[in-house]
């Protein structure tokens, strides 16, 4: 899913994310070690194979402040690499779970409120 990465380096939105965490080279040692994570993560998440052993919220909770846009932008940008790498099968499986996960994020992060309202209004509409 490095198309993702790709991508969200370059959004206004989730880019300063990534380059505070990680920087801006992706052939950097911690992207590398990231990327991996995430294939195990993925990898667990669709086909329930015990390769991840991390918290996935807990390693997101020390970010600066997360917003509903910010999860807008992940789903939009995560949909779009999933449609241009996977076939549609295939695709369909990570969006969904993607949707999931950043539901269950959301929620586990306590944005609560007219925050919460309008991003499920966004993700459904995505």
């Amino acid at each position: 899913m490095t198309l993702f990465y790709e991508k969200a380096l370059e959004d206004k939105v989730l880019g300063p994310f990534f380059v505070h965490e990680l920087g801006d080279d992706m052939q950097d040692e911690e992207w590398l070690h990231h990327i991996d994570l995430l294939a195990d993560f993925w990898l667990a998440q669709l086909n329930g194979e015990d390769t991840y052993y991390g918290n996935f919220i807990g390693a997101h909770v020390k970010m600066p402040v997360i917003t509903p846009e910010s999860f807008v932008s992940w789903i939009k940008l995560f949909s779009e690499a999933a449609d241009e790498i996977y076939t549609p099968e295939i695709a369909i499986r990570f969006k969904k779970r993607g949707s999931e996960l950043s539901k269950e994020f959301m929620q586990a992060l306590k944005l609560k409120g007219q925050e919460w309202i309008q991003f499920k209004k966004k993700i459904s509409s995505s």
